[in-house]
């Protein structure tokens, strides 16, 4: 495959289309980024996986007899092993999440969504239990860490129904989460960590405990990283009722400052609670922030 194909599999212009999940991660782990992940750990589990042929002096525990009686054919089971780690997928589905410019091709929610879907998925490959964690002004989604391929559809299919809507209540969601904690994970977030950078340093603490990890991945409009290029521009606040009228090419200097600023800030403050940080834009494809869990993850 050629490295231009392999960028268009992992394009969000591309890859917003595809309305299954399911099928999403699978064209960008699969098709865009064969051999980066670990494969499937095999072993005596609960969850069947697939046929293989049998090899002499293999235990004949593993050979599935009706098919020999079938089909007259020597093939073993597999099975996925779990690996006893847990990969918890946490999203910030406030109201600014649901933002789109016109640089995008998807909302910064969709954008989360389409990682999220990939870091479960690749989280299967690697026999580790997959929750999803998903809040605004009250719990959206919880689904507890589990294995098995049921479990991964289950968090497909709330990926697809997840929508942004209401004010981000922070503090109240992290609360609930850290006391259903399992005992060893890596934690995910997805967030635009707007307003926020404060609130989460205190409420994050817990990433300096040996028993986690965690990567923060901030998505943002690349709107929200430079103006619009117009003459006039009304902002409206997303979580709330404020608006102002402004001029961008007069803000947009002093606006770049403000906003690298702040993504520098936060990126302190999360290294600080031993935290991996990635800032994406809903333009950029999704190589680098599958790289980046890949990396964290196999820490492990």
């Amino acid at each position: 495959m050629t490295s231009s194909a392999e960028h268009l599999l992992l394009d969000p212009v591309h890859l917003h289309r595809i309305q299954d999940f399911s099928l999403l991660a699978r064209v960008v782990v699969d098709g865009a980024m064969p051999g980066v992940h670990k494969s499937l750990k095999q072993g005596r589990g609960n969850e069947f996986y697939q046929y293989r042929p049998y090899t002499i002096g293999e235990d004949l525990k593993s050979v599935d007899w009706k098919v020999f009686a079938k089909r007259d054919e020597l093939v073993s089971k597999t099975y996925q092993e779990d690996s006893n780690f847990s990969v918890c997928l946490v999203i910030d589905a406030s109201a600014s999440m649901g933002y789109k410019g016109k640089k995008a091709s998807c909302s910064k929610l969709h954008y989360a969504k389409m990682l999220a879907a990939c870091f479960a998925y690749l989280a299967s490959r690697q026999g580790d239990r997959i929750g999803l964690f998903a809040y605004s002004d009250d719990l959206k989604e919880w689904i507890r860490p589990r294995s098995g391929s049921a479990n991964l559809n289950q968090v497909f299919n709330s990926l697809q129904n997840l929508e942004s809507k209401g004010v981000d209540r922070h503090e109240f969601a992290w609360d609930r989460m850290i006391t259903a904690l399992p005992g060893r994970a890596l934690v995910v977030f997805l967030s635009d960590f707007l307003e926020a950078e404060y609130t989460l340093s205190q409420k994050l603490r817990f990433s300096l405990s040996a028993k986690y990890d965690m990567l923060c991945v901030q998505v943002l409009d690349p709107d929200e990283m430079d103006l619009p290029e117009m003459d006039s521009v009304r902002f409206v606040e997303l979580e709330g009722e404020r608006e102002v009228s402004s001029s961008p090419p007069s803000l947009r200097e002093s606006f770049r400052d403000d906003m690298s600023s702040f993504v520098n800030d936060l990126e302190s403050k999360l290294t600080a609670l031993s935290s991996a940080f990635e800032s994406l834009l809903t333009n950029q494809d999704l190589g680098h922030a599958l790289r980046r869990y890949l990396g964290v993850r196999n820490r492990k």
